[in-house]
C-alpha cells in the first residue's frame, strides 16, 4: 500500500476557523464525551448495586415478615395440639359427656382460643370435631361440614400440618379465599389412623399481602408465593399471564442467595428465591431488567441532554471568541495583501491586549520603519547621483589638465628646468591616478600612491614642511578600496591641521594593517586638533541631499557617507581629536581581494 503524503494535509483542516472548531472538539467536546461516558457507567454500575441491595433488603424483610407471620400460626397449633381439652371434646363419647359440660368445655376452649389470637396476633382458631355435639361457639365446628372440601383430602393425604393460601379454599360462601391458614389433623390415640378432628389457625390475606406488597423497590416487580410451580399468591396488578407462568418456568433453585438473570417470552428479568421453612413453600422476587435500569437510562437521557447543551453554549462562546479573533487576523491579512499590492500606506487599528493586537502593533511599527528605510534609500539614491556627477566633472577636469601638464612638462623640459619638470610629472600621475581608468574601486596601494602623490606636491609648494611615514601592510595592499579617500583625509590635516600651527610645519603618519578581513587606515597628524563640537560637524553623516566640499575636493561628510553607501555598518570612519595635540583619523572598510580573471 502506497502512503499518500498529502492524506493528512487534506484531513487537517485549512482554514483557521475550522482548525479552532477542530480544537473545540479535541479540547471541549471530547473530553467531555469520555467524562459523560464514564460517568454514566459508573452511575449505572452503582444505580445497579444499589438496586440489588435495596431490593435485597426489602425481599429479606418481607420473607422474614412473612415468615414470622405464619410462624405465629404454626406455634398457635403446637400450643393447641398439646391441650388435653382439645383431645377430651374430640375424643369423649357422646353417651359420658353431657351437653352441661360440654358446654362447659366449649367455652373454656373458646377463651383459650381468644386469649392465643390476642398474644400471637393472628385473626381466627376454629376446632373440626367429628362427633355430633351441638356447640354454640362458631369457631368450633362439625368435621362433617368441610368433610367434602378439597383441602380437607389434601390435609388427610398429608398426614401432618400443612398450610394453606386463599387461594386453595373454593368455598366461597364461607369465605375461605380470604385466609392463610395452618392445619393439623388430631388423631386418636388409641388409634393413630382415624381423625377425630382438625386444629385450624388463620392469618387475614390482606396482612399477609400488604407485607408482600411491601417488598418491591421497582414499578413492575413481582413478589411470587409459590409451592412447587404452583402460584399461591403474586403482587402484580394483572390477573395470571402466560408470561409470569413462563417467569415460573425458568426461576432457578431457592437459598442461592444471589440475584440470576432469567429471560421469559423475550424479555430478561432478575430473580431471587427463598423457602419458607416447614412449609415447602418458597417466595420469588422478580425485577423486570427494564426496571432496573430505568434510573440509569433516564440519567443517560439527561447526562446526553446536559452534554448537548454545554457543548452548544461552549461551541457558541467559541464561536464568538474565534470570530472576534478571526475578525481582527482577516484585517491584518487583508492590510498585508493590501501592501503586498503596492498600498504601503495602509495600517490596520490594533483592538484588544492580547497577542493578536501585538501583532498589529508590531505589523505597523514595521511598516512605518520600511517607509523610513524607503526614504533613506531614495535619499541615498539622490546622493549617489550628486556623488556621480560630482565624480564626472572631476574625471572631466583631469583629463584636460593631464593633458596640459604633459605640454608643459615637455616644454620644460626642452628648455633644462628639471624643478618644473618633476613637479608637473608628479602633477600629471596624481591626476591620471585619479581617473583610474573610470573605475570606482581600485587596489589600496594605487590609493596610498595617490595620496604620496599629494604629500609630494604639497611638499613642493611649501619648501618640505611635512613630514609623512607610511607604513603600509604588503597584504592589504591589494585589497579594492574606493577610490579618492584618502587624498581628502590627507588635505584636511595638512591644511587645517598642520599649516595652522604657527611653524606651519608637521608630521604625518598613515598606517595600514589587515587583521584577517578588516582593514585599518589610521591618519594621524600632529596639528592643532579640534574640540568636540568642530569634530562632531565634520565627522558625522551629511544632511539628506547635501554634498559638501573643502578646498581639496570631496568633503569629510561625503567621505563619511560613501563608505557607509558602500560597505554599511560597522565600517566607515571615526576621529579623535584633542586641541593643541593633533587630530588621528580611522577608516575601517573590508577586505575585499580582486577576483582572478580566467587565464591568471
Amino acid at each position: 500500500m502506497k502512503h499518500d503524503p498529502g492524506l493528512f494535509a487534506r484531513l487537517v483542516p485549512k482554514s483557521l476557523k475550522n482548525k479552532l472548531l477542530c480544537a473545540y472538539f479535541l479540547l471541549v467536546a471530547l473530553p467531555l464525551g469520555i467524562f459523560t461516558l464514564y460517568a454514566y457507567l459508573r452511575v449505572r454500575s452503582v444505580v445497579q448495586e444499589q438496586t440489588f441491595i435495596a431490593a435485597q433488603n426489602a425481599f429479606e424483610d418481607t420473607a422474614s415478615s412473612i415468615q414470622q407471620a405464619l410462624g405465629r400460626l404454626d406455634a398457635v397449633l403446637d400450643i393447641l395440639a398439646m391441650d388435653p381439652l382439645v383431645y377430651q371434646m374430640a375424643s369423649n363419647d357422646p353417651d359420658d359427656y353431657s351437653y352441661i359440660r360440654r358446654l362447659e368445655d366449649s367455652d373454656k376452649l373458646a377463651l383459650t382460643f381468644e386469649h392465643l389470637c390476642s398474644l400471637s396476633g393472628i385473626e381466627r382458631i376454629r376446632l373440626y370435631a367429628d362427633n355430633n355435639y351441638l356447640y354454640r361457639q362458631s369457631n368450633i365446628t362439625q368435621l362433617r361440614e368441610v368433610a367434602d372440601h378439597e383441602w380437607y383430602d389434601t390435609l388427610l393425604g398429608q398426614s401432618g400440618r400443612m398450610w394453606f393460601a386463599p387461594a386453595d379454599f373454593n368455598d366461597q360462601a364461607l369465605g375461605e379465599q380470604s385466609w392463610f391458614s395452618s392445619m393439623q389433623v388430631i388423631y386418636n390415640p388409641r388409634n393413630v389412623k382415624e381423625p377425630l378432628a382438625v386444629l385450624r389457625a388463620d392469618a387475614d390475606a390482606s396482612r399477609i399481602i400488604r407485607l408482600a406488597e411491601s417488598t418491591s423497590i421497582t414499578e413492575n416487580g413481582i413478589l411470587l408465593l409459590l409451592k412447587d410451580k404452583e402460584i399461591l399468591y403474586h403482587s402484580s396488578n394483572s390477573t395470571l399471564s402466560e408470561t409470569l407462568y413462563a417467569i415460573v418456568d425458568e426461576l432457578p433453585d431457592p437459598d442461592t442467595g444471589i440475584w440470576d438473570s432469567i429471560q421469559a417470552e423475550g424479555k430478561h428479568y432478575y430473580v431471587q428465591c427463598c423457602t419458607l421453612p416447614r412449609s415447602g413453600w418458597y417466595m420469588a422476587s422478580i425485577l423486570p431488567f427494564d426496571d432496573v435500569f430505568r434510573l440509569s437510562h433516564e440519567l443517560r437521557f439527561e447526562l446526553l441532554a446536559a452534554v448537548l447543551l454545554i457543548s452548544v453554549i461552549a461551541y457558541l462562546l467559541a464561536v464568538a471568541i474565534s470570530r472576534s479573533t478571526l475578525k481582527r487576523i482577516s484585517l491584518l491579512t487583508q492590510t498585508m495583501q493590501a501592501v503586498q499590492e503596492g498600498n504601503v500606506a495602509v495600517r490596520p487599528e490594533p483592538s484588544g491586549n492580547d497577542e493578536i493586537a501585538q501583532l498589529m502593533g508590531n505589523f505597523n511599527r514595521m511598516m512605518d520603519r520600511i517607509d523610513q528605510l524607503m526614504n533613506e534609500k531614495v535619499l541615498y539614491g539622490q546622493q549617489i547621483k550628486n556623488l556621480e556627477l560630482k565624480a564626472l566633472q572631476a574625471q572631466i577636469n583631469p583629463h584636460f589638465l593631464y593633458n596640459s601638464l604633459d605640454l608643459i612638462n615637455c616644454t620644460a623640459i626642452s628648455h633644462s628646468v628639471p624643478q618644473i619638470s618633476r613637479m608637473v610629472k608628479a602633477l600629471g600621475q596624481f591626476y591620471r591616478l585619479s581617473l583610474s581608468g573610470g573605475n570606482e574601486r581600485i587596489p589600496l596601494s594605487s590609493e596610498i600612491k595617490h595620496a604620496q602623490l599629494y604629500v609630494d606636491i604639497q611638499n613642493m609648494r611649501f619648501e618640505n614642511r611635512i613630514q609623512a611615514r607610511w607604513q603600509l601592510d604588503e597584504s592589504a595592499g591589494k585589497c579594492l578600496i574606493i577610490k579618492i579617500i584618502l587624498q581628502p583625509l590627507i588635505e584636511n590635516a595638512i591644511i587645517h591641521g598642520i599649516f595652522e600651527k604657527p611653524s606651519k610645519c608637521g608630521s604625518l603618519c598613515i598606517c595600514v594593517r589587515r587583521n584577517l578581513d578588516v582593514i585599518t587606515i589610521t591618519i594621524k597628524d600632529d596639528g592643532m586638533g579640534m574640540d568636540e563640537a568642530t569634530r562632531l560637524t565634520h565627522f558625522s553623516p551629511a544632511p539628506a541631499g547635501t554634498i559638501t566640499e573643502t578646498s581639496g575636493g570631496y568633503g569629510v561628510h561625503n567621505i563619511y557617507d560613501r563608505l557607509l553607501i558602500a560597505y554599511g555598518a560597522p565600517y566607515g570612519l571615526s576621529c579623535e581629536s584633542e586641541p593643541g595635540k593633533g587630530t588621528c583619523v580611522t577608516i575601517s572598510i573590508p577586505a575585499i581581494e580582486p577576483k582572478l580573471q580566467k587565464g591568471d
